[in-house]
This record gives C-alpha cells, sequence and structure tokens, in this order.
C-alpha cells in the first residue's frame, strides 16, 4: 500500500499535517482526535481550570497550525509542535488577563479557580494538591502537568519545553520539593 493511499488513522504525524497543508482537510481533523483532548487538559491546568479559557486557547493553537502548516520545518516532531504552541497560547491569553485586570481594577478577573481542573470530583487531599498546583508559576505548572498530568516522560517535556533533560528533571525535583513542603501546611488547614 502507498503512503498516499495509507488510512489516515494509521499516518504518522508529519504525513498528516503535509497532507493537511496539501489541501486535505480530515487529515487536520485526524491529528485533533489525536491530541485535542489531551492538550485541552494541559491548557485546562495552565489556566487555572477556567475551561472557557482552555477551550480559547485551544482553538487559537488549531488557528494557527491551520496558518503555518505549510512552515512546519521538521525540527520537532508534529506533537511537540502542538504542545508548545498551546503552552504559549495559554501565556499569552494569562498575560492579556492580567494586562485586562490590571485596566480594569474594579473588576477582577480571577484565573485561578481551584477545584475546577477536573470535573471528576476527588479526595480532599487530591483537591489540596490541585489547588497547590494551581498556586505554583506558570513555568513550574507546566513542568507538573506535563510530566504527570499529559504522561508526558522528561525526555518528551524536556523537547516541548525546549530545554535540556537535565535542566527538566533539575526543576521538576525543585517544584515536587516546593509542593511537598507546601502541602503538610493545607492539609492540616
Amino acid at each position: 500500500m502507498a503512503d498516499r493511499d495509507m488510512p489516515r488513522d494509521q499516518m504518522p504525524d508529519k504525513q498528516l499535517l503535509a497532507s493537511f497543508a496539501a489541501g486535505d482537510r480530515d487529515a487536520l481533523g485526524e491529528l485533533a482526535r489525536r491530541y485535542e483532548r489531551s492538550l485541552l487538559g494541559l491548557a485546562c491546568g495552565l489556566l487555572g481550570g477556567r475551561r472557557d479559557l482552555a477551550l480559547d486557547a485551544v482553538q487559537e493553537m488549531w488557528l494557527r497550525v491551520i496558518r503555518f502548516a505549510r512552515n512546519f520545518n521538521g525540527q520537532s516532531r508534529v506533537k511537540t509542535w502542538l504542545y508548545r504552541i498551546t503552552i504559549n497560547e495559554c501565556r499569552a491569553l494569562r498575560a492579556k488577563i492580567a494586562r485586562d485586570a490590571k485596566r480594569q481594577a474594579a473588576s477582577v478577573i480571577h484565573v485561578e479557580s481551584p477545584g475546577k481542573v477536573s470535573e471528576e470530583s476527588g479526595s480532599d487531599d487530591a483537591q489540596r494538591v490541585r489547588e497547590a498546583v494551581g498556586r505554583l508559576d506558570d513555568h513550574r505548572r507546566t513542568l507538573v502537568l506535563l510530566c504527570y498530568h499529559a504522561g508526558m516522560t522528561h525526555v518528551q517535556a524536556a523537547d516541548i519545553l525546549g530545554i535540556p533533560l537535565g535542566t527538566l528533571k533539575s526543576r521538576l525535583h525543585a517544584t515536587l520539593t516546593h509542593l511537598r513542603q507546601s502541602l503538610p501546611e493545607e492539609v492540616q488547614a
């Protein structure tokens, strides 16, 4: 079977993106089927559990993919490219919200909304962990969400973030140490 005759669900991501760039609209649908759920989960975590904002960020990510699919140079994997765009869109959205909040001091927009990270209700301890992760700065939260929520390996997460593996590991270790130290206080509260 020739590559062009291969069913979409068996095509490598890079081939799907190239096929989309060449005019195959259904190829983008297959990429969305593969990654949208995990990208939405990541965006939701990065945006304090705000599903509405996460949907906006992922939608903007897909618009960027549509606009720039022809320019994808293959220096990274398509999955890596999608995650990077999503992370950047979330950061841009958070920055916009912060700017808007400063301009309209009377109307405070709460990006952090503890308890909305997952629609599933968990134990009190799980809720406290979600809240603690929600209070991390953007970079630390991104590390935790990529490695634990999105289930990425350290190598994959380092690739997505564009940092050396050793740097990722040391930052993740420091972040987990910080979380462990912050949780006993919350559990006692």
